[in-house]
């Protein structure tokens, strides 16, 4: 399989999927993580650069191709930007057999927006792509809206579960409530024990072909 990750921000593929990445890359797997906006927030203006490099570094640990577009979509424009930035994604979109990215319920209106663009480029009579949603802590679990219900589970080892917080450390301006090593662990334990295993990381199926 040829694995594309599209993302919102720097972090969102290892609070999401980081796990996921790890066993794929270990199976054999070529990952793609595809970066398409750029901060418009104060702090992530500030810190762009660090964040940027940061997002390099989570990509060694992990093992995954990290691709920044050029030109990146500013995020304070990509509600209304939605057809520029599924030009951004569609290329990549066409490499890949799988992809995954943001929960179209998120909180974050621009993780809705990604999806959104992802939701365009795989539409079924153009192209057929199986498309699976992540949860991202601080967004998906804090929407208005009907809540995340995960319909696939990837089984982890410790030591992936462990390469997932080693990346999420790499991010040196990201740290929060919710996203520390102890809440990753506990929300993979968590995730593990609904199916019977120690740690697991969920996903919603949005498009699956046999």
């Amino acid at each position: 399989m040829k694995i594309l990750c599209v993302i919102a921000h720097p972090d969102d593929e290892t609070l999401g999927c980081g796990g996921t990445m790890v066993r794929l890359v270990a199976e054999g797997h070529p990952v793609r993580v595809l970066l398409a906006l750029r901060r418009s927030d104060p702090r992530g203006v500030e810190y762009w650069g660090t964040i940027l490099q940061d997002f390099h570094r989570a990509a060694e640990v992990i093992g995954f191709e990290p691709v920044v577009s050029q030109p990146m979509v500013e995020e304070r424009v990509a509600d209304a930007g939605v057809r520029e930035l599924h030009d951004v994604v569609l290329p990549h979109v066409e490499w890949a057999d799988t992809v995954l990215t943001h929960w179209p319920g998120d909180v974050h209106q621009v993780h809705r927006t990604v999806a959104r663009s992802v939701e365009i480029a795989t539409r079924p009579f153009r192209r057929r792509r199986n498309v699976y949603s992540f949860e991202v802590p601080t967004s998906t679990d804090q929407a208005f809206g009907p809540a995340f219900v995960p319909h696939m589970y990837v089984v982890l080892e410790e030591e992936q579960a462990e390469v997932k917080v080693e990346a999420m450390g790499c991010y040196s301006t990201e740290s929060a409530p919710g996203r520390t090593p102890e809440d990753l662990r506990r929300r993979m334990q968590v995730r593990g024990a609904e199916i019977g295993v120690r740690y697991a990381e969920t996903f919603a199926v949005q498009r699956q072909f046999m």
